[in-house]
């Protein structure tokens, strides 16, 4: 699958906001209808619980260690 960066027409580009459509357009993506499409790239042996409960955990222990130096403004 071969996309086209797009143009690029000028530098206020960069700061002007999208829609989603927009930018759906432009990357050339559309929404999944059939969540089938999704489950089948899904490996079978990973159970989405257990990337659930992970995800959580990993997030309150960064939580607990708070914001790194170089992460303030």
């Amino acid at each position: 699958m071969s996309k086209q960066a797009p143009k690029y027409t000028g530098r206020s580009d960069f700061w002007k906001s999208m829609s989603l459509e927009e930018l759906a357009e432009q990357q050339g993506v559309s929404a999944v209808s059939d969540l089938d499409e999704i489950s089948a790239l899904w490996p079978v042996d990973d159970d989405p619980d257990q990337l659930l409960y992970h995800i959580l955990v990993e997030r309150g222990e960064r939580r607990k260690l708070g914001p790194k130096p170089t992460d303030a403004p």
